[in-house]
């Protein structure tokens, strides 16, 4: 017989089932989170990453393409050819013209004064080279030629021609000659006395005026070689 108290159970003790009840629980719980794990897992794998999806792959390292080295080009400068100066001849040499040549162009060639090229070769300003031609030139410290003497048998009016050298007037070169300045003038065809210049040819009438006694300064002469004298003797003064 049962008897009735005056209460009612309204939860039963767990005891030794209820210990095994909460065990089976946690399995489950347990056999559920490695599901879900592994559920994951095979989604991260299939979407790219690969076990990366739970655990980040190594980012791959880049491959790095070497550069060529640019060698610089070096660019050799040519080597200048020293011009061998021209050696200082001890005496007077002959040269053959060139083509380009002129008197001025080779007396600065050899550093001579190009009024004794032309005193030695009877050449003047108005004097053409010719290639192939042979001419006379100066050392460098030979003296200046001495004016050639004039002939003595010159008479009244005869003429000749002068080469003038640097410091000449017309004064002077007719002092010289016994000449006038108005003759020099008028046989060049002048018409300023102070228009003559160095390496100039001149006509000079000599002997046109009687010589003043005493001593003359500068001999009487040409400073080239005298052409044939041209007797003259219809001149006047």
């Amino acid at each position: 017989m049962t008897i009735k108290g005056p209460y009612r159970l309204l939860t039963r003790g767990r005891g030794r089932g209820g210990r095994k009840n909460v065990f089976a629980y946690g399995l489950g719980l347990l056999a559920l989170l490695l599901l879900a794990s592994g559920c994951y897992t095979t989604y991260s794998w299939y979407s790219g990453g690969g076990i990366g999806g739970i655990f980040p792959s190594d980012t791959p390292t880049p491959t790095i393409t070497p550069t060529p080295s640019i060698t610089p080009t070096v660019t050799e400068i040519p080597t200048e050819t020293p011009i061998a100066n021209t050696p200082t001849a001890s005496a007077p040499f002959l040269y053959t013209v060139a083509s380009g040549d002129t008197i001025s162009s080779i007396a600065e060639q050899f550093g001579v004064d190009y009024i004794v090229i032309m005193i030695l070769n009877g050449l003047n300003n108005s004097s053409v080279l010719l290639v192939g031609q042979e001419i006379v030139i100066p050392n460098p410290d030979m003296p200046f030629p001495e004016p050639t003497p004039l002939p003595e048998n010159l008479r009244f009016g005869d003429e000749i021609q002068y080469l003038v050298l640097p410091g000449d007037s017309l004064a002077l070169i007719a002092e010289r000659f016994l000449s006038t300045v108005a003759d020099i003038l008028r046989e060049n065809n002048l018409d300023n006395a102070n228009n003559i210049f160095v390496g100039q040819l001149l006509t000079i009438r000599v002997r046109l005026i009687t010589a003043t006694p005493g001593p003359s300064p500068t001999p009487v002469g040409t400073s080239g070689p005298i052409p044939t004298v041209t007797p003259s003797p219809s001149a006047t003064p």
